[in-house]
């Protein structure tokens, strides 16, 4: 695989996530409003303090994961499918941006989404730095002395 094609897997995986290990943070640190949100775009009305922390802790631990390039059909997978869902939920915002009500702000989802789904589609070639890539080296060289 070209170096600059790794290099572009890399960024694009670190990126990612960052951006998830920020709104997973957020969750944890702001649990008024992460209700708040729920309330508004999931319609889980009154949502725990101690679930927004969970589920942030949850969301930085995945975060990551994703970082680290481990276990990354599970990860990249999970982490496209959390950044589906939000995506989805702010659909009226992105169909119509310039609405009055609207943010124009979650535009920013949608390069996000394609670049996710890149990544999930080309995880095999997301090797440089990666933990996955560090483990199946390893094990390939276990298994050639052995």
């Amino acid at each position: 695989m070209h170096s600059t094609v790794r290099l572009a897997l890399l960024l694009t995986r670190v990126t990612f996530g960052l951006f998830l290990m920020a709104w997973g943070a957020n969750k944890i640190v702001n649990t008024e409003a992460t209700s708040g949100l729920f309330a508004k775009y999931y319609g889980i009305e009154q949502l725990a303090s101690s679930s927004a922390v969970i589920f942030g802790g949850l969301q930085v631990l995945l975060a990551l994961a994703i970082i680290l390039g481990l276990f990354k059909t599970i990860t990249y997978g999970a982490g496209a499918l959390l950044h589906l869902g939000s995506t989805v939920a702010t659909a009226g915002s992105i169909l119509m941006p310039l609405a009055e009500g609207s943010n124009l702000l979650f535009m920013a989802g949608l390069p996000i989404m394609g670049a996710v789904l890149g990544l999930f589609i080309a995880r095999q070639h997301d090797t440089l730095l990666s933990l996955d890539n560090l483990r199946l080296s390893k094990s390939r060289k276990g298994l050639a002395t052995a």
